[in-house]
C-alpha cells in the first residue's frame, strides 16, 4: 500500500516540478479560484415501500464546494468537499448523520494544448447519464456506476475541431481510496480497509478505465456522446475481475420560441459486477424540457441483474420532477420516484431549496 500511495505522491510531485512550471513566470492573475459551492436545504420522504424499515422522513442540508485553484495557466488543483447524509436513514431524521467529506483532490497539468496529465483523488471518466441526467432522483441508480473515491492517475488527449467537433480521450489507472480521506468528519462513514473487499479495492493499480467524449459536431448539432471501458480488479472477497463497457448520447434541441429539449440515452454492462458472479445492466433514458425559468425532467433507469445462484432482478426507477429558477442562484424542486429494488416497490416524495454560489472573481 505505501508503494501506491508513494506512486500516485511522487507523480503529483513531478507535475508541480516540471521544468516549464519551475522557469514560468506566473502572470498577475495567478494564482486564481474559479467553481461554485452549492448549498441545499432537502426532504426526502419514503411514504410506501414493501421494506418498511425504510419508510422514514428525512431532513437534511447538503453542501458541495467545487472549488479548482488554479495555480499557473498549466497548473490545477481540482477538488470537492461535500457535506452530507453519510447514512441512509431507517426511521425520521432531522439534520442527523452528516458528515464532511473529501470527493476530489486532483491535480491536473496541461503538457501541451491537447494533452494533459492528473493524478490524487478522483472519480474516473466512464459514464455519463449520473453526472448529466438531472432532476432530484435523476441519476439513483445510474450513479451506481460512478467511481467515487478512488485514488490514481491518468492523461487525456485532446483532438478535433472546427466542423469535426472536439472529442477527448482519457484513459485512467487507480484503486479505491483507503486512506484516511475515505473517512469523514462529524459523523464518520468509517475508513475503507481493504479487507472489506469490493470492486478495485486492492491498493495497486490494476484497475483502468478509457473513455472517448465528443461534442460540436457540425453534422450533429447538438449532439454530445461518449464511449466506456473499464476493467476493476477484484477485492479479496471477489471471485472475478470485473468488466464493463457504456454508450451515452446526449441529443440537445432548441425550439425557434426559445424552449430548450434534451434527450438521454446511456447503456451500460458489466461482467462479474463488482467482483462477483454477477451480470447486470444500466439502462438510462431521461426527457428535459425548460421554457423560462421552468425545467421538467422524466427520467429512469432499468436495472436487471442476473446473479450467480440462478435469482434474478428487474429493478428499475422511474422519477419526475419540476424545478423553478428563482434567480440570483436560487431555485426551488419537487420530485416524486417510483423504484423497485431488488424486486421491492418503494415511493417517495422530494424537495430541494438551493442556492448556488460563483467562486469566479
Amino acid at each position: 500500500m505505501t508503494r501506491c500511495y508513494s506512486a500516485v505522491f511522487c507523480t503529483c510531485v513531478c507535475l508541480m516540478a516540471h521544468p516549464v512550471l519551475a522557469q514560468e513566470t506566473f502572470p498577475p492573475n495567478y494564482p486564481q479560484v474559479s467553481g461554485n459551492v452549492i448549498t441545499r436545504l432537502g426532504y426526502n420522504g419514503d411514504y410506501r415501500s414493501d421494506a418498511p424499515l425504510i419508510e422514514a422522513d428525512d431532513v437534511f442540508i447538503q453542501v458541495i464546494a467545487s472549488p479548482t485553484f488554479e495555480l499557473s495557466e498549466q497548473l490545477r488543483f481540482n477538488t470537492e468537499l461535500r457535506v452530507e447524509t453519510v447514512t441512509p436513514p431507517t426511521e425520521d431524521r432531522a439534520f442527523e448523520d452528516q458528515g464532511l467529506f473529501a470527493r476530489i483532490l486532483r491535480f491536473e497539468y496541461d503538457l501541451t494544448e491537447q494533452f494533459s496529465v492528473h493524478a490524487g483523488k478522483m472519480t474516473p471518466s466512464f459514464a455519463l447519464a449520473s453526472f448529466v441526467t438531472p432532476g432530484m432522483f435523476g441519476n439513483s441508480y445510474s450513479k451506481e456506476i460512478e467511481l467515487i473515491d478512488r485514488v490514481g492517475f491518468g492523461g487525456s488527449y485532446r483532438f478535433g475541431g472546427g466542423g469535426r467537433g472536439r472529442h477527448t480521450l482519457t484513459f485512467n489507472t487507480f484503486f479505491k481510496d483507503t486512506s484516511l480521506f475515505s473517512e469523514s468528519l462529524g459523523t464518520n462513514r468509517g475508513r475503507t480497509l481493504i479487507e472489506d473487499g469490493g470492486a478495485s479495492n486492492t491498493e495497486a493499480f490494476d484497475s483502468f478505465t478509457l473513455s472517448l467524449e465528443g461534442r460540436d459536431i457540425e453534422r450533429f448539432p447538438g449532439l454530445t456522446y461518449k464511449l466506456g471501458l473499464i476493467h476493476q480488479g477484484r477485492g479479496v472477497d471477489g471471485v472475478a475481475d470485473e468488466n464493463g463497457i457504456s454508450a451515452s448520447v446526449v441529443q440537445a434541441i432548441e425550439t425557434v420560441n426559445g424552449n430548450n429539449w434534451s434527450l438521454i440515452g446511456e447503456f451500460a454492462a458489466f461482467d462479474n459486477f463488482e467482483g462477483t458472479a454477477d451480470d447486470i445492466v444500466y439502462a438510462s433514458a431521461g426527457l428535459v424540457y425548460q421554457t423560462g425559468p421552468w425545467t421538467a425532467v422524466l427520467s429512469g433507469t432499468w436495472r436487471p441483474r442476473d446473479l450467480a445462484d440462478g435469482r434474478n432482478f428487474d429493478d428499475y426507477t422511474v422519477q419526475t420532477s419540476i424545478e423553478y429558477d428563482l434567480g440570483d442562484g436560487y431555485s426551488i424542486a419537487v420530485a416524486h420516484e417510483f423504484s423497485r429494488d431488488e424486486n421491492l416497490d418503494n415511493r417517495r416524495l422530494g424537495f430541494r431549496f438551493s442556492k448556488v454560489i460563483d467562486l469566479r472573481g
